[in-house]
């Protein structure tokens, strides 16, 4: 997750990038730091790529609470 400066203020970034491809599958963009801005952007990347199995990892902060990741992971 990162912040883009612009002139309205910041917009808070958050990316999910396929490491054997190297490329950004899923992302989301908000005004606000929060963990619905990280499960939108793991939802795109898992709708755009339909994957048979996932290993989510991450290792920020307080945005990628694992309650919320291991009972989104289990809807699918």
């Amino acid at each position: 997750m990162t912040y883009v400066p612009t002139w309205a203020g910041f917009l808070y970034l958050a990316l999910v990038t396929d490491v054997f491809s190297r490329k950004v599958v899923g992302w989301a963009f908000d005004d606000r730091m929060t963990s619905d801005l990280v499960l939108s952007a793991l939802n795109m990347a898992l709708l755009t790529r339909k994957p048979a199995s996932v290993i989510h990892h991450s290792d920020q902060g307080s945005q990628y609470l694992y309650f919320f990741s291991v009972h989104f992971i289990y809807l699918f």
